[in-house]
């Protein structure tokens, strides 16, 4: 798998790390997302992670699964979570397979859920 595939992005705006997400996603990025976040998140205090899924045209139980397990570890560790930008064809999907979504909130932008770090 080529690198721009797995390589991730953490951008730290005002204390709340921002994670964009490319597309499609894959297992590789996953295993990647979640030993990267993790290892920031015990190393520097942040208020706040907000992961960018505005570029992701569909997801598919598992890769929200994998999005699930990331989320969960880092609210685990004291974080909250933000889930932004989900496109309509993503969120239709989700809808349908009746997943919990307690361990984060949503936005519709990355704006939006940078203001509920404000």
């Amino acid at each position: 798998m080529p690198e721009s595939d797995t390589r991730i992005v953490l951008q730290l705006v005002e204390g709340v790390m921002i994670v964009p997400f490319p597309d499609p996603v894959h297992d590789a990025f996953f295993s990647e997302l979640r030993k990267s976040v993790l290892a920031y998140v015990h190393l520097h205090q942040i208020s706040g992670l907000v992961l960018d899924l505005s570029a992701v045209e569909l997801l598919d139980d598992h890769d929200f699964e994998m999005i699930r397990r990331v989320g969960v570890g880092v609210k685990l560790m004291g974080v909250s979570v933000v889930l932004a930008g989900i496109r309509p064809g993503a969120a239709a999907g989700l809808t349908m397979m009746d997943l919990e979504t307690c361990w984060a909130d949503t936005a519709l932008s990355v704006e939006s859920a940078m203001e509920r770090f404000r």
